[in-house]
């Protein structure tokens, strides 16, 4: 069993910066034991059209990626930098007594949250968990029809290399290891899987917009691969099923944000 030490009087403030050519705004989550307190950084992704699903030339391609349809995000929206942080998600929710051997640091991402807990961290800091349409959306960076976000090129676990990726290692390394994406999202592939809002659904061939799953079901989707995954999985159309009360050393989260019209 999981012990919390839930955190009391959580204060949040906003606090903006300019980072990769896009306005971020950051939510001041309080540090522990003295430390200053760390902003989270919010990345803003334009509104747009896109193929989402299996590109042309995939030969990895499971069934469920297809058919490649037309998706509109009608508006923009934010999406975190970084996966949440252990640090963060403890000074926010309380103290996560089994993170692994490897989270080290404050900066290592998260793990071993259900479903339910990093949709309730989101909603602390006034987001939500991203569809599944919104995070590979994001995770292209604006490169329709790439099999990763940076191209077509297999990942590599060099964090010097436009195509770096933590993949078949026996850990993750700190957010922000690797290079980001072309909207400025670090480890959005690799590192460790990401839950989105949805149940697992179907493709069809219609052209849809701003598509959510279905309100419940017995699986979330997760996204991105992990540290411990073949390159498969890092591929951006890639979906894994997962249950939502089931708990992963290799599945942590990232928050979306809607913008006010």
């Amino acid at each position: 069993m999981r012990a919390r030490k839930i955190a009391a009087g959580v204060l949040l403030m906003a606090a903006s910066v300019y980072t990769a050519g896009h306005l971020v705004a950051g939510t001041i989550v309080p540090g522990q034991r003295g430390d200053a307190p760390s902003p989270i950084a919010w990345v803003t992704i334009p509104a747009g059209t896109f193929q989402m699903g299996c590109v042309p030339g995939d030969r990895e391609c499971n069934t469920d990626e297809q058919p490649r349809h037309a998706v509109t995000i009608s508006k923009s929206f934010q999406l975190m930098a970084t996966e949440v942080t252990a640090g963060a998600y403890s000074a926010l929710m309380g103290e996560v007594d089994e993170q692994p051997p490897w989270s080290t640091t404050p900066d290592h991402p998260v793990v071993i949250v259900t479903w339910e807990e990093a949709d309730a961290f989101c909603q602390k800091v006034g987001g939500r968990l991203p569809t599944e349409a919104e995070w590979e959306y994001a995770a292209r960076g604006g490169r329709d029809g790439a099999i990763y976000p940076w191209g077509n090129e297999t990942p590599a676990d060099d964090p010097s290399l436009p195509n770096g990726a933590a993949l078949e290692s026996d850990r993750p390394l700190p957010v922000k290891s690797y290079k980001a994406n072309g909207y400025g999202l670090f480890d959005i592939a690799g590192n460790v899987w990401e839950w989105t809002a949805d149940v697992g659904t179907l493709y069809r061939e219609d052209p849809v917009t701003d598509p959510e799953g279905l309100a419940s079901g017995s699986t979330r989707i997760v996204r991105g691969g992990s540290f411990g995954d073949a390159a498969s999985n890092l591929r951006v159309s890639n979906r894994t099923p997962n249950r939502p009360d089931r708990v992963n050393v290799n599945v942590g989260f990232r928050c979306a944000r809607t913008l006010p019209s």
